[in-house]
């Protein structure tokens, strides 16, 4: 009997409860439940060239003259969401970050530094869509008289994946075991099951190797079908690894990239670059290209508004991050992308 009446004063007060609700929040409840599953490929977000730059001190030419807030004051007042970091080894046992050997300043002067400033914001913003975080080691070539010295590239490599998973926890991060999910490639993965859900992967980072030729390769031979890896690696069409794209010439190539968007797989592209002169001319004919043609991630020099130059970005829509144009589906809002 105790039983029975439990279950009659439950059902009662369910009642209550549902009648309290009302018509407009029952709607709510059944239209949320309708709405179409958002994933990672569905978003169109801002990021930065070379995230870490400051512009030298003193007279420089075109190409390094632009500078970049700190990254976690780009992610949280310009709404990048896109991160580019060059990494140098260095003989004290650190990888550092700076352009070159002539452009050397940086609002991150290590990648370990990098990464904990991101995973600060991170944790104190954990409904943020994953951060997509590029990194392209750098070799030093020195020249004496009698030989030249190059850096092994493999070392390097162990480097970045260690420190990776020394400096970012593995629960934050999207590898691409995530995405395959059982596929025999990464590429079928896509081609087949798409992304993971957006909602499954909020406060979370997903790193990319930004090289190509002899260094993918290596790290390719470390790690056969990106099995067991932390990083993706800049895809080339048709390869079993093919997850994420990076072209930067959205006018030219436009047909391609939205190829590729429509296929599920990730894009990054570029909107400006100091040295060509979109930002002194205020053209954004590039931006606008990478925008229409779905790329989702855009990469600036100029993610706000500087001093004497009109020219900056901003995702139309964005909240800050937006929703693709190419592959979000017709349900798709901002809110629903990111609204911290």
């Amino acid at each position: 009997m105790r039983a029975v009446s439990a279950i009659l004063v439950l059902i009662i007060f369910s009642g209550s409860i549902s009648g309290c609700l009302s018509n407009s929040e029952k709607e709510s409840t059944i239209e949320d439940e309708d709405l179409t599953p958002l994933r990672i490929n569905h978003i169109q977000m801002k990021g930065t060239h070379n995230s870490y730059h400051l512009a030298p001190i003193g007279p420089t030419i075109r190409a390094y003259d632009y500078s970049h807030d700190p990254l976690d004051v780009q992610a949280e007042e310009q709404g990048v969401r896109q991160f580019e970091i060059d990494v140098w080894w260095d003989a004290r046992g650190q990888l550092y970050v700076y352009h070159n050997q002539y452009d050397v300043r940086s609002n991150c002067i290590t990648l370990e530094e990098c990464l904990e400033t991101l995973l600060n914001w991170s944790n104190q913003n954990q409904e943020h869509v994953p951060l997509m975080i590029w990194i392209e080691p750098k070799e030093w070539i020195e020249q004496s008289t009698d030989n030249t010295v190059v850096i092994d590239l493999q070392n390097m490599l162990d480097k970045i994946e260690n420190e990776i998973i020394q400096y970012w926890p593995r629960n934050k991060t999207i590898v691409p075991d995530d995405v395959r999910n059982g596929e025999d490639t990464l590429s079928d993965a896509i081609l087949k099951n798409g992304w993971p859900l957006l909602d499954e992967s909020r406060g979370k980072a997903i790193f990319i190797l930004l090289s190509s030729g002899d260094l993918r390769e290596n790290y390719h031979g470390k790690f056969p079908g990106l099995n067991g890896s932390r990083m993706f690696t800049m895809s080339e069409p048709g390869s079993s690894e093919a997850a994420i794209f990076s072209d930067t010439n959205p006018i030219g190539n436009g047909d391609e990239i939205e190829a590729l968007v429509r296929d599920g797989f990730i894009v990054r592209s570029r909107a400006d670059n100091a040295e060509d002169g979109e930002a002194d001319n205020n053209d954004t004919s590039r931006l606008e290209a990478a925008i229409s043609v779905g790329a989702h991630s855009i990469s600036t020099d100029y993610p706000e508004k500087v001093e004497g130059i009109d020219y900056w970005v901003e995702i139309p829509n964005g909240n800050p991050v937006a929703c693709n144009p190419i592959s979000a589906p017709i349900d798709c809002t901002s809110e629903r992308i990111e609204s911290l």
